[in-house]
């Protein structure tokens, strides 16, 4: 590569003739070029070209053994194609084809000998110019076209990121127009149950045993709606980022029996076995964790082991293993096919997509598992075999703190004979009628004075016109006056009160709010259970 000052450049000097070599070698010298080397037998040429890779050639034309125009014609060969070598021909013979045949052969310039060496001197230093004009023109070339690979190459790029992000996007819709059918199946079928029996119900003549049979259709599809729909309502938490961690002292053991005790009528149903292996010791039962969310994580794999066997057993189970506890749950159900296992935990996904499926379920349960094992600082994954069942196992932190060791007692168990409590008076707030008259038949029995607000302004009166009463079932979301503030206000005058929350909104937050901020001695979630209703009230007046 010669510079801009062009006094690097490597030349070659070819003639048979050493006087004209030295005047040719003199000029240089005198000009400032120092890299040249010289010949007079024109055979070294095609060597000296290889080593010395020259810039420029001052050639001659007449020479014994080969002449200029064989010189040059063995130089095309050694020249890559597209290199630009200019050559400088030097010779005596003056006629016009010969200069025409030497351009012709290769030549860049022609000097007839006797010549000037000013102008040689001159047609040198063009030459070298236009050499390094077109060195340059080749470097940005070369810059242009390095840019252009790597703009080809990341619009190459951007066009598979596009083309997978518009698959990805198309996925995804079907993927949530099938959920939404799906969850518009799950909504509609219960509801389809319960307004339908309902109906039925109205017959006249109707026996006692179907009266008792529609009753229980009805309970069954409301269970499973509200199933659905808390479902729907925990993955829109978790899609939203508002999931928050509750740790607690948590006893496994006695989750695992509570899980056991209350599947165990549903696997029995189904004609099927249920075990429990439960490995964890005394000294490891206690667990650092966040127990709703382990009980959705176990509740949601159980249900899904129950969902798809058909024969067999179900097993399920923990063991401590290093600083974690490694929950399983076994079944000997359909299984799950290879190809499905990479998306099986996916929102929106489900082993089949289809109207064909022969499963109910709104496919929410393993996406809401794996978050919730992801919030509590586990893992989650599956072995599964098509025909012959599916292991789920997730692991959870074993956190090792010291704590004092303190005596579990049962909680008193709450029966339909211990909800004989004192007679209270109660205000039910509540400005939904049918609600209210939910509230006002479960209590009727055991309190016979009710009293009822539809607003918060209205119960504020009615607390300070009726100061003995015992217990507030409070709404949270009302008109004019929600209820957090309207217990705000009936506590700067009354502390005494039972005040327990009541409210639609399912979130479990909620609960902490209500009694945090709300000043709300507790909180139930609706729809209202009345087993539910009476064991919390008789939590505050059983004494």
């Amino acid at each position: 590569m010669i510079n801009s000052t062009l006094k690097n450049a490597n030349i070659l000097i070819v003639d048979d003739q050493q006087q004209n070599i030295d005047v040719l070698t003199g000029l240089l010298d005198m000009t400032g070029y120092i890299n040249y080397i010289t010949t007079t037998d024109p055979r070294k040429v095609a060597d000296l070209f290889v080593s010395f890779k020259p810039h420029l050639i001052l050639l001659d034309l007449m020479m014994p053994h080969l002449n200029g125009f064989q010189v040059m014609e063995q130089l095309k060969a050694l020249i890559p194609t597209n290199t630009f070598l200019p050559i400088l021909v030097l010779t005596a013979d003056a006629k016009t084809e010969t200069k025409q045949q030497a351009l012709a052969n290769g030549a860049t310039d022609f000097l007839i000998k006797p010549f000037d060496l000013i102008e040689v001197e001159l047609r040198i230093r063009n030459l070298l110019k236009a050499l390094y004009l077109h060195q340059q023109l080749e470097d940005q070339n070369l810059i242009l076209e390095e840019k252009v690979k790597e703009r080809t190459a990341v619009l190459e790029q951007t066009n598979i990121e596009l083309i997978a992000a518009k698959d990805k996007a198309e996925e995804n819709d079907r993927l949530k127009s099938a959920f939404l059918a799906n969850i518009s199946h799950e909504i509609r079928t219960p509801m389809n149950g319960i307004l339908g029996f309902c109906e039925l119900l109205q017959e006249p003549n109707l026996t006692g045993a179907k009266q008792q049979m529609y009753i229980g259709i009805i309970e069954k599809s409301g269970v499973r709606m509200l199933n659905t729909i808390h479902n729907i309502m925990n993955i829109s938490k978790i899609e939203a980022g508002i999931v928050e961690k509750i740790v607690s002292e948590t006893n496994v053991n006695d989750l695992m029996e509570e899980l056991y005790d209350f599947f165990q009528p549903e696997v029995e149903k189904k004609k099927l076995q249920l075990f429990l292996k439960n490995n964890l010791t005394v000294e490891e039962r206690i667990l650092e964790t966040d127990r709703e969310k382990l009980h959705t994580i176990l509740t949601n794999l159980i249900k899904n082991s129950i969902k798809f066997t058909q024969a067999g057993t179900i097993e399920f189970g923990c063991t401590k293993k290093d600083d974690n506890v490694e929950f399983f749950v076994k079944d000997t159900g359909v299984g799950i096919p290879q190809e499905h296992e990479e998306f099986i935990f996916e929102r929106f996904r489900q082993g089949s997509d289809s109207l064909t499926r022969n499963y109910e379920g709104s496919g929410l349960g393993l996406p809401i598992a794996k978050a919730y094992v992801e919030i509590l600082d586990g893992a989650i994954w599956l072995e599964s075999e098509v025909g012959k069942g599916t292991v789920f196992y997730f692991t959870i932190p074993h956190h090792k703190e010291e704590k004092e060791k303190r005596h579990l007692e049962n909680p008193t168990e709450v029966t339909e004979n211990t909800y004989q409590i004192k007679k209270l008076k109660i205000l039910i707030v509540e400005d939904d009628e049918i609600s209210d008259l939910l509230l006002s038949t479960l209590l009727d029995e055991i309190n016979p004075e009710i009293l009822h607000a539809k607003t918060g302004i209205e119960a504020i009166a009615a607390c300070r016109t009726n100061p003995d009463i015992d217990l507030i079932l409070m709404d949270i979301k009302m008109s004019e006056m929600n209820g957090y503030e309207a217990t705000r206000q009936i506590r700067q005058f009354n502390e005494e009160v039972i005040i327990i929350a009541q409210s639609a909104y399912a979130f479990s937050t909620e609960g902490d709010k209500a009694i945090k901020e709300g000043q709300c001695n507790a909180y139930i979630s609706k729809p209202i259970i009345k087993d539910e209703l009476m064991k919390l009230i008789h939590s505050f007046f059983h004494k």
